[in-house]
């Protein structure tokens, strides 16, 4: 008989109790559970101590590190070389009439944006991302205050970098755009990033209005006063038929009172690199049906002419991406009591031994081919 069945049949003459047992129970019982014991450890794996040099430390935590180092590396060796092959091909093109670099000749395409408000940000944002875009955006939506109007806002790729919170600077933010997809789109970010559920305290008396229509006319007032304190666009000179005059109205709605009242533009336009610009002249046409927006003008003459014709001065000027990224900072002449200096930066160094080194090096050179001046 199998210990197994004798452990079993012992139980049963135990529970019953007028069953007398023979004296040699308590033995079998005993036997039965050593053997059982013995069978169980044979199939138990023996105990391991933990080894403390299992403990992952610094250099294997950096071993780790260094194996994701190539795909990294190749990602953006891909990127690179993907985005080298597209100049390549822009180059290649043949020559197109000069006169597509003119506002005359550069169809209005601003409907474009209704197709593409829901796919926007996946087309832009990478790009975005790769080149500091966001920073940038981060810093110039840092600066606004008082009652703040987004001319232009699109899908509302500035809305996470606005401080909202208590104490907050900014009383009131209103977002204009000609797009209702792309308001609509802004709107349920809003509600995303601010909602009931986002668990942000935002200001209690903050004014958040979100408006469709064209800034090339009239717009509403901030909530409180004329005129607003604050004039934010990202991205919008390009992608109007008519950037001067948008410009100009934008102007007519900023405060005249206030010294600090500001218009921070963030817009990409021609380089100061011929070879680049030729590429994209090249590439302006088909740019401008695929995403609604020419990015070869040239914001530097769009922006002064604005300024003279509305009384405005440039504060900071900085270009970047061989200067097709262009951020300005405007006010009006007459508010120049704050005596800001005056600042226009090309290409933003990596560090100050490079301000020095371009300073020494000047406009010659193999640095100046990439538009390190």
């Amino acid at each position: 008989m199998s210990s197994s069945a004798k452990r079993t049949l012992l139980r049963s003459l135990i529970v019953r109790r007028n069953v007398a047992l023979p004296r040699h129970a308590g033995q079998l019982v005993r036997n039965a559970s050593e053997q059982t014991s013995a069978a169980v450890s044979a199939r138990t794996p023996a105990y391991k101590p933990f080894q403390p040099t299992t403990v992952p430390d610094a250099k294997t935590s950096g071993k780790t590190r260094r194996s994701a180092a190539p795909i990294i590396l190749s990602t953006l060796a891909a990127v690179l070389g993907l985005y080298i092959t597209q100049l390549s091909l822009a180059a290649s093109k043949p020559h197109p009439d000069p006169s597509i670099r003119d506002l005359s000749a550069q169809t209005d395409v601003a409907a474009r944006y209704n197709e593409t408000a829901d796919n926007f940000d996946s087309e832009v944002g990478t790009s975005e991302a790769l080149m500091g875009i966001n920073k940038v955006r981060k810093r110039l939506a840092g600066q606004c205050n008082g009652h703040v109007l987004e001319v232009s806002c699109g899908t509302g790729r500035n809305l996470g970098y606005y401080d909202v919170r208590l104490g907050s600077k900014i009383d009131s933010l209103t977002f204009v755009d000609l797009s209702a997809p792309m308001v609509e789109v802004c709107k349920k970010k809003w509600t995303a990033l601010y909602g009931p559920t986002s668990g942000i305290r935002k200001k209690a008396d903050l004014v958040i209005r979100f408006l469709t229509g064209s800034a090339l006319e009239a717009m509403p007032p901030p909530p409180k006063g004329e005129k607003y304190d604050t004039i934010i666009q990202t991205m919008g000179l390009c992608s109007t038929a008519a950037p001067t005059k948008l410009l100009e109205n934008m102007a007519a709605h900023l405060s005249t009172t206030s010294p600090d009242a500001r218009i921070l533009l963030l817009e990409h336009g021609r380089s100061y690199q011929d070879w680049l610009n030729n590429i994209l002249d090249k590439s302006a046409a088909k740019h401008a049906e695929i995403h609604g927006c020419w990015f070869n003008r040239d914001i530097g003459e769009l922006v002064k002419e604005a300024a003279d014709r509305s009384g405005l001065e440039v504060v900071k000027e900085h270009r970047q991406h061989l200067g097709t990224t262009w951020v300005y900072e405007l006010r009006f002449k007459s508010a120049a009591k704050m005596a800001v200096p005056v600042e226009a930066v090309k290409e933003e160094p990596a560090n100050a031994e490079a301000v020095e080194e371009t300073a020494a090096q000047g406009s010659f050179g193999w640095r100046g081919l990439f538009g390190w001046k």
